[in-house]
């Protein structure tokens, strides 16, 4: 079965986010080890200390949640481009049901940005994309690189 379309851009979008989460992620490993690293040299303040070791380890947390969503993201990247039904298609309606919940919260709590409304759209648009029924019948097969 050929890759339609509309699924060899989502996951080429996949494959971006996911390369840009991980460098996120990698960017706050290194910020919180460099302002831990500060924190236990005594390069700050001392009633400063104890603030820059915990923003030290905020950074490390943040950077092993972005590592964790990025390798998400890659693996529903790479199952939409085989056509993979559990590491495709559920997993990709999994994560944009997450984003859209999450968009929506920040929406309702008051807290959107323009960004956060594109996501929502994206997240509902790419979603009823991906319901439609000829699209989900390209991953009721076998996998597109899978051996016949």
């Amino acid at each position: 079965m050929q890759r339609p379309l509309g699924v060899t851009i989502l996951a080429l979008l996949a494959f971006v986010s996911g390369a840009l989460h991980f460098l996120a992620a990698f960017l706050a490993f290194g910020a919180g080890s460099f302002i831990s690293a500060g924190a236990i040299s005594g390069y700050y303040v001392r009633a400063a200390t104890p603030f820059a070791a915990a923003f030290g380890n905020l950074g490390f947390t943040i950077g092993l949640i972005g590592m964790i969503a990025a390798t998400i993201t890659l693996i529903a990247a790479g199952g939409l481009w085989v056509l993979s039904r559990g590491a495709g298609f559920w997993l990709a309606t999994v994560i944009l049901a997450v984003d859209l919940v999450l968009d929506l919260l920040a929406l309702f709590s008051g807290q959107a940005t323009v960004f956060t409304v594109l996501g929502a759209l994206f997240a509902i648009v790419a979603l009823i994309y991906l319901w439609r029924p000829e699209v989900r019948r390209a991953f009721d097969g076998f996998p597109i690189d899978a051996p016949a």
